[in-house]
């Protein structure tokens, strides 16, 4: 069963987190601003009271207490009797302290004294089942005293209309917050969706470079990385490309030269000139082979490489198997192989190994021409911190003008010895020591001629 994978939008995560610390921060200082506007609130009322208090008492006639409980004046009808201000939230009374007798009350005002001990000064008590914020102020004879007044409730609500009032004008900012980061963050994205559409409209095999007009300084670097990527995948897509060209050249001559042999073959007028034309085709035949083989090869080398799978190999072993393949070849040149090996573990790749250590023989043996001589030896290094392998052999050798092309692919150098090789083999071997981090020397070969390749793997 196939699963899908949902990834977060990086704009909503962005949001999110953005979003989250603002609310966190929000929150804490809501909390700190409750505390504080609580004692501010509390202080502010208290101070309101006092001066209001003080106020009234200053307002009353000196005969105040001896106008008694009278009936009090009302406003005109026209005019509104709601709630006009802060202050009708405040309620109070003057009382006369000879007689404990009520003078005035404001509307709402409870019937008995809210500071029911006449002590002057601020206090919280109860009257009517409800408690009470007081202020009382007694005048400077002690005759009467103002009781100014504001209900717990009435703080409360006073209160909760406060804290109702900021949670909405904070969703509300948040909200506006909200918007105003979406939008910033869409548009500083917009070059990364210009980047996306860009890339949508792409043909397959365009590897061109993207653009990086207006991209962020951020993700700049990610885009270097893959136009980096595009340029290595643009190279080895023309190198493949041209090495498929020239594999298709290199196999056309080869079968043609194979269907002309045939064809002087099936008419040839005797048996000598039928043996000569079979002669050619079974060395074209030949030559085919190993054309295609070194071909496979590169494919095969080059499907590894992208695998990575090594694992310890002893490189003495794969030595000898290679060169009990090439005895018979050997044999019939009439040359002579010489193998000196020692313990040489290698990590790596049993078959690029093999590729690696096949091709040097086959072009020592090639180009040694009849009756030569090839060494073959692999072990530790003198150093003892890697493992060589070298291939000697006493044929024409390479001029020292050309030895920085052979591993070129297709290069053919000017001493064939007779021999016309493909171009591959060294090429082989170069790219799987260079995947392993091995180095090749050439120097001459035996006797002061020939060619002598060494590869040394350093360890790992």
């Amino acid at each position: 069963m196939r699963r899908h994978h949902h990834h977060r939008s990086l704009k909503g995560k962005l949001l999110a987190i953005l979003m989250g610390v603002m609310l966190i921060g929000w929150l804490i200082w809501l909390g700190c601003q409750y505390v504080q506007v609580t004692r501010q609130q509390s202080g502010h009322w208290d101070q309101t009271l006092r001066e209001v208090g003080q106020q009234i008492l200053m307002s009353m006639p000196s005969d105040v207490d001896s106008i008694g409980g009278r009936s009090r004046l009302a406003l005109p009808p026209e005019v509104p009797t709601g709630p006009l201000n802060k202050f009708d939230k405040i309620r109070f009374q003057v009382w006369s302290l000879q007689r404990r007798e009520s003078i005035i009350s404001s509307a709402g005002a409870p019937k008995t004294p809210m500071q029911p001990s006449f002590q002057p000064g601020l206090a919280s008590t109860d009257a009517a089942n409800e408690r009470w914020r007081v202020y009382a102020v007694t005048d400077a004879t002690g005759r009467v005293q103002v009781q100014v007044g504001m209900s717990r409730s009435q703080l409360r609500s006073e209160l909760a209309f406060w804290i109702k009032m900021s949670l909405l004008t904070a969703v509300l900012l948040l909200f506006g917050l909200a918007l105003a980061i979406w939008a910033a963050i869409h548009w500083s994205l917009r070059p990364v969706n210009r980047l996306r559409d860009q890339m949508a409209r792409r043909e397959a095999m365009d590897l061109a470079p993207l653009s990086t007009i207006g991209i962020p300084r951020e993700i700049q670097p990610l885009l270097d990385s893959f136009n980096a990527l595009l340029a290595r995948l643009g190279e080895a897509m023309q190198g493949e490309r041209q090495f498929l060209a020239d594999a298709a050249h290199e196999l056309r001559t080869p079968l043609a030269a194979l269907l002309t042999q045939t064809q002087v073959a099936l008419r040839a007028g005797s048996e000598s000139d039928a043996r000569q034309a079979l002669g050619q085709l079974e060395h074209g035949i030949e030559r085919t082979s190993r054309l295609a083989q070194q071909l496979l090869d590169s494919a095969r080398i080059d499907a590894s490489q992208r695998r990575h799978e090594h694992a310890p190999v002893e490189l003495a072993e794969v030595v000898t198997m290679v060169v009990r393949e090439f005895e018979i070849m050997a044999a019939r040149r009439q040359q002579t192989i010489v193998l000196n090996t020692a313990v040489a573990p290698v990590c790596g790749d049993l078959d690029d190994l093999g590729v690696l250590v096949r091709n040097l023989i086959d072009n020592a043996i090639r180009y040694s021409g009849e009756g030569g001589r090839v060494v073959v030896a692999c072990g530790r290094d003198a150093d003892d911190t890697g493992v060589e392998l070298t291939v000697t052999d006493n044929g024409p050798g390479v001029p020292r003008e050309e030895r920085g092309q052979i591993f070129d692919r297709f290069f053919r150098g000017s001493n064939g010895n007779g021999e016309r090789g493909s171009g591959i083999g060294l090429s082989l071997v170069w790219r799987i020591a260079q995947a392993y981090g091995a180095g090749i020397t050439l120097d001459d070969g035996l006797d002061g001629r020939g060619l002598s390749v060494r590869v040394r793997f350093p360890d790992r």
